[in-house]
């Protein structure tokens, strides 16, 4: 049963950056990651892809075709890979049961919040290959200098967990950009987000010639109390140039598709030692 990690996220966010990390994670630990494209806009990528939905369909071909723009083409390669999903199968087949498969998806966040496309892949991926997946939702983690982007950045996160039914990591994205190393050690400590949009409101208010915006902070509290009462997102940090932070990401994934619990384990031989002990 091999295992897959959905990789999704607004453009921009760092998705293929994340997925090249893990890539090479896998190389030097020898472990089976492979990245599958599946934004046909892509131009240049960082990795070379082991499948690339470029070969089916991309979106000049589809607004060239089809009269479509940007945002409609891309909807539509998504929609063909579908129709077509004999061609994606043929090219998954020849991984194995132990390999980890990256799919880098498109930036497109109507993907994953209320077209339905996406849900139906993973679903057929699950059902029908028979595919271990979890996601991983990226959020630029500067985000959480303003409580407004991070309300934003976490109702988006949760409207794709709810479409897509696979278990959900949030991953915040190029760690190192966080100003205060501590702001961000006490993020991820704090354990609830109403606590720590509070306390940014508070230190955001104290500035000189702030005027507090009460009616939406009180809106942002609200729907932080709902995340907390919920435990509905968890979040990890991500540095591209940070070997342990690929490691961390992988190990919450592989948490989440029971990779741990289902592979081989290896027992060392002691020296000196036969099989028989």
């Amino acid at each position: 049963m091999p295992y897959g990690i959905i990789t999704i996220g607004p453009a921009g966010v760092g998705k293929t950056t994340m997925c090249h990390a893990l890539q090479v994670h896998g190389q030097i630990h020898k472990r089976g990651i492979y990245v599958v494209n599946l934004d046909p806009a892509a131009e240049l990528t960082p990795y070379e892809a082991d499948v690339d939905i470029r070969e089916l369909i991309t979106i000049e071909d589809a607004m060239k075709e089809m009269g479509y723009g940007p945002n409609g083409g891309l909807v539509y390669c998504m929609e063909y890979m579908l129709a077509n999903f004999d061609w994606l199968e043929s090219k998954l087949a020849v991984f194995g049961e132990d390999d980890t498969l990256l799919f880098d998806c498109p930036g497109q966040l109507e993907l994953y919040t209320h077209v339905q496309v996406m849900p139906r892949l993973v679903q057929a991926l699950q059902q029908n290959l028979n595919i271990s997946c979890c996601s991983t939702f990226l959020v630029d983690a500067v985000s959480i200098h303003e409580p407004s982007k991070f309300v934003a950045g976490a109702l988006a996160g949760l409207s794709a967990m709810l479409q897509l039914p696979v278990p959900h990591v949030t991953v915040l994205s190029k760690s190192d950009m966080i100003k205060s190393e501590e702001q961000l050690e006490k993020f991820l400590d704090e354990g609830s987000a109403a606590l720590f949009v509070r306390e940014r409101n508070r230190l955001d208010n104290a500035e000189p010639g702030r005027t507090p915006n009460l009616p939406y902070e009180r809106l942002h509290a609200a729907i932080c109390s709902v995340l907390d009462d919920h435990s509905m997102l968890s979040y990890v940090p991500f540095t591209v140039n940070d070997e342990d932070a690929s490691a961390v990401v992988l190990a919450f994934c592989d948490h989440l598709t029971q990779y741990s619990e289902n592979a081989e384990v290896k027992i060392p031989k002691e020296s000196g030692m036969d099989e028989d002990g």
